[in-house]
């Protein structure tokens, strides 16, 4: 057993007892990660005062290979983030992030992933909220590909050939890519038409659309896409809570 000190965000804490909390990190050497931490619940309690949900900064734990919950110690925040949970929409952002790299991400070492989860958060809690579903859309596709399951928009998933400009193309999501008129079959997917295809490419690319059309259509793309190659069958329960908040911004 050692004393590790890392980087790590919080991504979930769980009661345990009337004192103690289960805290879930992802952390820039170990990937996921859980912890005991004991006694924080405690009025006054020191060590829990910096445990607000996303937070970032350097995490000492107890460490143990072969147990599924670290001995927390403590938590020195360099970059709060309170800003996340000054709306409901933000809030619900940062939990579609979190979410998302709780499902599916490991016990292992993944710097990028540490960085695109670190800069979403930031976006999240920086941007305006008339502009944050684009916002949003860049940092989970981003997040996506990250772990491995980037879609194939640029060509047909199927016969590889290039879209035409006036082309109205379908989603296979079994296949993970567009599928050309030619080629749909009896893909039941979402219909993309070229400036559906266009926005989606350049959120894919990092590109925040100036003007992103149908916005809640992107997110259910989205939403869709993660419950079939992500979260084993099911939506993300922050992104349904998410969809019913941002009817008001898209409105």
């Amino acid at each position: 057993m050692s004393l590790l000190s890392i980087p790590a965000i919080l991504l979930r804490s769980y009661p345990y007892s009337e004192t103690s909390q289960i805290l879930r990190f992802y952390t820039l050497s170990n990937g996921v990660m859980g912890a005991m931490a004991r006694g924080v619940r405690k009025a006054g309690g020191r060590r829990g005062g910096s445990l607000s949900t996303f937070a970032e900064g350097i995490l000492g734990v107890q460490f143990k290979e072969s147990r599924d919950l670290q001995t927390f110690r403590e938590f020195s925040p360099t970059k709060p983030r309170l800003g996340l949970g000054s709306h409901p929409v933000r809030l619900a952002g940062g939990s579609v992030l979190g979410e998302l790299v709780l499902q599916h991400a490991e016990g292992e070492e993944n710097p990028g992933l540490f960085s695109d989860l670190s800069r979403g958060l930031d976006a999240l809690e920086e941007v305006a909220l008339e502009a944050f579903t684009p916002v949003l859309l860049v940092q989970i596709w981003s997040l996506i590909q990250g772990l491995g399951f980037g879609p194939v928009v640029d060509v047909c998933v199927q016969c590889g050939d290039a879209f035409s400009p006036d082309d109205v193309a379908r989603f296979d999501f079994a296949s993970g890519g567009l599928r050309c008129p030619s080629c749909v079959g009896e893909v039941l997917g979402p219909r993309l038409g070229p400036k559906a295809r266009e926005q989606l490419g350049s959120v894919l690319s990092g590109e925040v659309p100036r003007e992103l059309l149908r916005p809640e259509t992107h997110l259910r793309l989205a939403s869709d896409f993660i419950t079939y190659h992500i979260s084993g069958g099911s939506p993300l329960r922050s992104m349904t809570f998410l969809a019913n908040l941002t009817t008001d911004i898209h409105a």
